[in-house]
């Protein structure tokens, strides 16, 4: 998300340098290139002959229906006796916002907690009307003990990135409030460009291993190993996992080099906007 909206802002300008070059017709069709990009998460289900992993690709962003169809799954595989593992970087630290701002700032964008928004909330218009912030809990329902948070905590997240780089005046931070203000400063026809823009690059990334390899191993290698490890310490249960589009085909992987049996049962795509 971050990466896309450091590309946008450059997209940006480029829009407007492409209009007065006279590229107009390549601008314009930005939305309608874009619809031939929606934005599909992975709804897979695998089995290794005695029970079932069902895996939901995630985003933070969608819209309201999506979620309510992912908490519609959650319900029926709880009533069904099943497992449910989620992703969600649980929060050890003092300072819960200052620890996701210094996250944001090794990714490359800076945030000020003050403002008492979320940093997705802030970027969401930048990808259209309408879209909600995840919520494990609108989603998970009533807590117990079936319902597991299998991730990294906040300061083992932390602790595991890289530092920020030194000598980053020519590639400086995006400020989130900021661009977001900038994005809406532009006019309604830029902006449904602008919006485009990036809705392509986040599907083209989601379906793509350039994104996976470009983020830290720390967002990545690590949190896919604990999910598939926590699948393997219970090999007698059917289990859902709820976790982010990139990591649901490298957790497979991890399963299939432990147990050759482990296969696809079926396959489908949920649009999340």
């Amino acid at each position: 998300m971050i990466r896309a909206l450091r590309i946008a802002l450059i997209a940006t300008g480029a829009l407007a340098a492409a209009a007065l070059a006279g590229t107009v017709a390549t601008v314009a069709a930005l939305p309608a290139i874009a619809d031939f990009f929606p934005l599909e998460l992975t709804r897979v289900v695998l089995t290794d002959g005695r029970r079932q992993v069902e895996m939901q690709g995630m985003a933070h962003l969608a819209t309201p229906r999506f979620y309510q169809d992912v908490a519609a799954l959650v319900a029926a595989r709880r009533n069904e006796g099943w497992l449910v593992f989620y992703e969600e970087v649980r929060s050890d630290v003092a300072d819960p916002n200052r620890g996701v701002a210094t996250v944001m700032e090794r990714m490359g964008a800076t945030w000020t907690p003050d403002g008492g928004k979320h940093p997705y909330e802030i970027v969401a218009g930048l990808l259209g009307d309408g879209l909600v912030l995840q919520s494990n809990a609108a989603i998970l329902g009533a807590p117990g003990p079936e319902v597991r948070n299998v991730d990294v905590t906040l300061s083992q997240l932390l602790a595991s990135l890289p530092p920020p780089e030194a000598g980053r005046d020519d590639d400086p931070p995006v400020d989130i409030a900021e661009a977001r203000a900038a994005f809406d400063g532009l006019p309604a026809w830029m902006q449904e460009r602008v919006r485009a823009a990036i809705r392509i690059m986040l599907a083209a990334g989601t379906t793509s291993g350039f994104a996976h390899e470009a983020l830290p191993t720390a967002l990545t290698l690590t949190r896919e190993a604990l999910v598939a490890d926590a699948i393997r310490r219970e090999p007698a249960r059917n289990i859902l996992v709820l976790y982010g589009q990139l990591h649901l085909e490298p957790i497979q992987r991890r399963l299939e080099a432990a147990d050759a049996d482990w296969r696809v049962v079926r396959q489908a795509t949920v649009r999340a906007f």
